[in-house]
């Protein structure tokens, strides 16, 4: 069905190009000195066309229709130029950027960031800068992207935070760190995505189905991290961040050496490397027993540009050790039986405060090696390749000691998975108004435990896809999107037969679609509205299929099914966006519709073994449809001043039931209050925020699902922040402090792994500092 149209847009594309072929030409130098500024980005939005200055600082964009256009151009330490021009021109453009007195027009930047919101993207698209970034340093990614509207997390105790995007999560959100996808034991509900959120300049979370640029998996949408741009200016330079925060006993902090060499022009290099140090966490009543973590992720990328050939590596290794909370595992059905009664832990328990890690927990080392290369040849086509290996080693160790050992020298699991994978894109020139992208991606997997305990089987899997997409302007307000893909997944398990206790040796094959077809439409400066309609799917991960048995990092024996089948979707959204100089705001509507969606649902009976008695969980499927709203709205009334507010709202149902869908998040309801003075008086980056959540109880509950208590009350959580910069013995110091759950609320999530035993934690005080190297 979506074929043709494709091929419409595609043909639309070919005609539009032959009938236009004018072009821009010019070039940009030092408005001081009149030195050439190679790099710099001449844009033109509208007509989604930009093109980089070359070694003498000229540039030229082909292949443009005779119209007028806004040109922007920009390049670091300089204010931007804009104008509106008309196509063709005469003479070339001359454009003289004058050096910014501080870093950038701040005007000017809003107005070209206003725009770019305006025309992100036909599906709903949050993004977290760098400036943004700064505030939550110290946090995990989890916590970082639960900033986000529609973005909440699975929780395991305080420790393990995984983002949740419009109700799904773990295999349904695809997570790219520097365009190399992430690929650890993540599905499990329990293992927080292993990315170490300091490394970040730039998150964005791209929210419904995105299959065709993605691959297989990407259902609930996608997350893509990336690194701050290299700096190729001669110079060294830096960071210096450090964090406390009072609740844990947490200190944190990261540092960043960056610089280029006169003697290698066109090379750049980057180091950076981050500790995380956690006790254990604290409700507003106990210590939550075993909940310390240690982190530690360091991180080295260079880079090269020769002429149009831009090349980078990355080398990075990320490691954690985190316990999970004692009160999770019990000793017989009467304990479990007796915690979830009384509602919290065992009062004659041991909660004082430790650093100390000890059984159960998890240690994790993920470690990314990753080659990209991009070339422009002939009229302005592109080439992206990149290849990436990536190890992901996961040892879980059970409250209980194996034979005489003492709990905690021998891993249950002990799971390590080797991937390597290669991307390549191809962007040809096809015409003025059309952008269009063919790719394929290849991957291989290979999975082996260590140890005795076998909840996940060793497999090695093989994946490929091929992709074509692409856009269109069909006038200067509506743009085009279209695309198709096609993957193969090929998996050879050895899960191991209860009954017999051998393994099996089991083969199968997935091959699935997906498609998108968007439009958006520009309604004059200040808005634009967006629709799409997108498909993905995903086949089953080992653990739904094969796993038996008990999962030490959730505390729960979980059981799988061998004859799942592949989940679909169809996702269809809508955006409406505004942009002025007082106000921003977007609503987005969605309806997901996932065909055989596969989830672990709680059975009624607890299942007792040698190592404790643990809440059962099976795997099965069922048709659901997931639909919701997000909405938010940013008001500046005055230039120091800025009000928020904001709203998700999610109704899941089970269509197989004809009821709620299990194991869904909560709606959610916040706003903020920021105050910036230092622009009134001149005072640089001071402010102070005050936002406020309140999370609804869930109270749609699937029929027939067994819950062993009910779902918590809704709550309501306060935070304080207060920030600027000072300097101090010549260097300025960017300080925060700030207080999360400032009235040391009691509460409980509907997402909480650990909400039948424990409260979240309560009142934190956090403290953080940064400081430029060089």
């Amino acid at each position: 069905m979506t074929s043709p149209r494709f091929l419409l847009a595609v043909a639309l594309a070919l005609l539009g190009g032959a009938v236009s072929a004018q072009s821009l030409s010019g070039r940009v130098t030092d408005a001081a000195t009149g030195d050439p500024l190679p790099g710099a980005a001449v844009r033109l939005p509208t007509l989604d066309r930009a093109a980089a200055t070359d070694a003498d600082g000229r540039f030229s964009i082909p292949d443009l229709p005779s119209d007028t256009a806004t040109v922007v151009v920009s390049f670091v330490g300089y204010e931007p130029f804009r104008d509106v021009i008309g196509v063709p021109r005469t003479v070339p453009l001359d454009v003289r950027l004058a050096p910014a007195e501080d870093v950038l027009d701040e005007v000017e930047v809003t107005a070209d960031e206003a725009q770019e919101r305006l025309g992100r993207d036909t599906r709903a698209v949050d993004v977290l800068d760098a400036e943004d970034l700064e505030e939550l340093r110290g946090a995990s990614l989890g916590e970082t992207l639960a900033r986000l509207n529609g973005v909440t997390s699975l929780s395991t105790g305080p420790t393990i935070q995984k983002p949740v995007v419009r109700g799904l999560h773990s295999d349904r959100v695809l997570i790219l760190e520097n365009g190399v996808r992430q690929e650890g034991q993540q599905w499990g509900g329990e293992h927080a995505p292993e990315i170490d959120p300091f490394a970040a300049g730039r998150i964005e979370v791209v929210k419904g189905a995105a299959g065709v640029e993605y691959g297989a998996g990407a259902i609930g949408g996608v997350v893509r991290i990336d690194d701050p741009d290299l700096v190729f200016e001669p110079g060294v330079g830096g960071d210096l961040s450090l964090q406390a925060f009072s609740n844990s006993g947490q200190g944190a902090g990261s540092a960043v050496v960056e610089g280029a060499s006169e003697a290698l022009p066109g090379f750049a290099w980057r180091l950076q490397g981050s500790v995380r140090r956690a006790g254990d966490a604290r409700t507003p009543d106990v210590v939550i027993r075993n909940s310390a973590f240690a982190e530690a992720a360091g991180h080295l990328t260079l880079g090269y540009r020769r002429g149009p050939l831009e090349v980078d590596g990355h080398l990075r290794r990320y490691t954690t050790e985190l316990g999970i909370y004692k009160g999770s595992h019990f000793g017989n059905l009467r304990n479990l039986e007796e915690i979830i009664a009384r509602g919290g832990p065992d009062p004659a328990w041991d909660y004082q405060f430790s650093y100390e890690i000890e059984a159960p927990k998890q240690a994790v080392t993920h470690d990314v090696a990753s080659l990209h290369a991009h070339t422009t040849f002939g009229d302005g086509h592109h080439v992206d390749a990149q290849y990436a290996v990536q190890n992901n080693r996961r040892q879980e160790f059970d409250a209980h000691g194996r034979f005489e050992e003492t709990p905690g020298e021998a891993p249950s699991f002990d799971l390590s998975l080797l991937t390597q994978s290669v991307d390549l894109k191809v962007e040809p020139n096809v015409s003025d108004r059309a952008r269009l992208t063919v790719g394929l991606q290849a991957r291989t997997q290979l999975n082996e435990n260590g140890e005795t305990g076998f909840l996940v089987p060793n497999f090695r899997a093989y994946d490929g896809g091929l992709f074509a997409h692409g856009s269109f302007a069909a006038t200067g307000r509506l743009t085009l999107d279209a695309g198709l893909r096609l993957d193969a997944r090929t998996q050879r398990a050895f899960p191991r037969d209860v009954e017999t206790r051998g393994f099996a040796d089991v083969r199968r094959t997935f091959v699935g679609g997906a498609a998108v077809l968007g439009g958006l439409y520009s309604l004059g400066e200040h808005w634009s509205i967006a629709g799409n309609v997108g498909s993905a799917w995903r086949p089953p991960n080992v653990s739904e299929l094969y796993s038996f048995g008990v999962h030490h990092g959730t505390a729960q024996f979980e059981i799988g099914d061998p004859d799942l089948g592949v989940e679909r979707s169809l996702d269809v959204n809508a955006t409406l966006r505004h942009e002025s100089e007082h106000v921003s705001a977007e609503v987005a509507g969605y309806v997901n519709h996932v065909f055989d969606y596969v989830y672990a649902l709680e059975q009624p009976d607890p299942t007792v073994t040698i190592r404790g008695t643990f809440p059962t969980y099976a795997y099965t499927h069922t048709d659901a449809r997931l639909a919701g709203v997000d909405a938010q709205v940013e008001i500046r009334p005055l230039d120091w001043l800025d009000l928020g507010a904001r709203a998700s709202v999610l109704r899941a149902d089970n269509l197989d039931l004809g009821g709620p869908l299990y194991g869904v998040p909560s709606d959610r309801f916040g706003g903020h209050v920021r105050v910036e003075p230092g622009r009134a008086l001149g005072l640089d980056g001071l402010f102070a925020e005050a936002d406020v959540q309140h999370v609804t109880r869930q109270d749609r509950v699937q029929p027939g699902a067994y819950l062993a208590a009910p779902y918590p009350p809704g709550y309501t959580l306060v935070g304080l922040r207060l920030g600027g910069t000072v300097d101090w013995v010549g260097a300025p110091f960017r300080v925060q402090l700030g207080v999360q759950n400032l009235f040391d609320v009691r509460y409980r999530d509907a997402l909480g792994r650990f909400r039948y035993f424990v409260d979240e934690p309560g009142r934190n005080v956090t403290l953080r500092v940064a400081v430029p190297l060089g």
